[in-house]
């Protein structure tokens, strides 16, 4: 992970290929201050080395080089410099870069949080010279990390909630009987076909689509419309769309849906006894039924509460520790943010065209949410340090465990795959590093 705090240097992101043992002190260094959570290297190669470098490529190529008028192996060199004096400025460079840049890293114990952006390079046989750009972790001295105050609500109950979770379950149960021998009415649904069009423009076709008939919707007077009519029968429903409809192309306009009725259903709810109960799952009777959605209601309820109280103590650390947020790092977190939510809007049936036309109003919110969740990754990894909260092998046997019953594998195959995947393993580990400190933090809180 990028903001981990103890990390040898990743010189594997460098592609380096063997050179002629060069010492360590082949090139200068100077460092300066850039922007914040930014170093600035200076590096110079001399004249010696890019001189090795360059008889090495040729020494390497002279076996194969191919010259007209010369059999390979026997091109002189000066011939050999005439034909091959672009390929070799190439591989020198590319070569001395890959090798003094992770050098300068370690000799000056820099930990990039990303691939250190390469500038004004200038390149001959007598000298290289270019500055690398180098994002690094923020300074950190922790401020307020204890006596945190954040509010913590009761979670409470009401009983009108366990009367709405019985309705659902009741209508989860619900039966579709089809209707003969009258048209469509409030309360039922209407299986039909159609097509929706505005301005004359096709704007969604389905098939075997379900609609329930009721006074209360989203599309005005769409329902009302629909009543009274009869299986096979074609009627147009004329509506306007909300002004605040996700689909800019149809928000506000006039729109035609042309139905086919296909069939009408009656929905018929069971009715609320002991015996409902019993077939709506592992319930004694209805008392029964009814004691658990309390207690489900009275669970979720916590834990509503206990993330909330979470948020405002991990917003009170981030008011009272203030650091240097990386640019890089926050563009990239993001771009990342402003992706999921992409997917996510194009798997509830958005378009990727219509999401793009509101990324620019949505830029700061998401700019906001990244660098709210870096300057807290960057303080919980400091107090896990500062406070020697580590992972140990009893907690990832303890998530585990977790991960089984909420996947409905066993133990030992989820235990397998994190054992096979050395990433997904440190991943876990952070979280549950993390899930250590925020308990360190509830724990010394003080609870409004």
């Amino acid at each position: 992970m990028l903001l981990k705090k103890k990390k040898e240097v990743p010189t594997e992101n460098f592609p380096n290929r063997e050179t002629s043992g060069a010492p360590e002190a082949f090139f200068k260094i100077k460092v300066q201050d850039g922007k914040p959570c930014e170093k600035i290297l200076t590096l110079e190669v001399g004249k010696d080395r890019i001189q090795k470098e360059f008889d090495s490529f040729y020494t390497a190529i002279a076996p194969r080089a191919k010259v007209p008028g010369f059999r390979p192996g026997k091109v002189p060199r000066d011939v050999l410099i005439m034909h091959y004096e672009k390929n070799a400025n190439d591989s020198v460079l590319e070569t001395l870069l890959s090798e003094s840049l992770p050098k300068a890293l370690r000799e000056k114990e820099l930990n990039p949080l990303a691939t250190p952006e390469i500038k004004d390079i200038q390149f001959t046989k007598e000298k290289l010279v270019y500055k690398a750009f180098i994002e690094i972790r923020p300074k950190i001295k922790l401020g307020r990390v204890t006596g945190l105050s954040a509010k913590k609500e009761k979670a409470e109950v009401k009983p009108e909630a366990v009367e709405k979770a019985v309705k659902q379950t009741q209508e989860m149960h619900a039966q579709y009987k089809a209707v003969e021998g009258r048209a469509a009415k409030l309360g039922d649904f209407v299986i039909a076909d159609y097509v929706c069009t505005v301005d004359g423009k096709e704007m969604e076709k389905r098939n075997d689509d379900w609609i329930e008939l009721k006074e209360d919707e989203y599309l005005k007077g769409f329902s009302t419309q629909l009543a009274g009519a009869a299986v096979g029968e074609e009627k147009d429903v004329r509506i306007v769309f909300p002004s605040d409809t996700a689909d800019k192309r149809v928000a506000g306009k006039s729109a035609v849906f042309k139905m086919k009725v296909k069939e009408i259903k009656e929905k018929i709810l069971p009715v609320l006894d002991d015996e409902f109960a019993k077939q709506a799952g592992d319930y004694k009777d209805l008392s029964d039924l009814k004691q658990k959605l309390m207690q489900d209601l009275e669970k979720r309820a916590r834990e509503e509460k206990d993330a909330a109280f979470e948020r405002e103590l991990l917003n009170e650390l981030i008011k009272h520790n203030k650091i240097d947020i990386p640019g890089g790092l926050l563009q990239r977190r993001a771009e990342y943010l402003m992706d999921q939510a992409s997917q996510r809007f194009v798997s509830q049936g958005g378009t990727t065209e219509l999401f793009d036309k509101e990324k620019d109003k949505m830029h700061k919110e998401f700019e906001a949410e990244a660098r709210r969740q870096i300057h807290l990754a960057f303080l919980l990894d400091e107090i896990a340090e500062t406070q020697g909260i580590k992972t140990e092998d009893a907690d990832l046997q303890v998530k585990y465990e977790a991960l089984s019953k909420q996947y409905r594998q066993p133990k030992e195959a989820i235990e397998k795959y994190y054992g096979e995947h050395k990433e997904a393993v440190d991943s876990l580990s952070d979280q549950v590093r993390n899930e250590k400190v925020i308990e360190f933090l509830k724990r010394n809180a003080k609870v409004q």
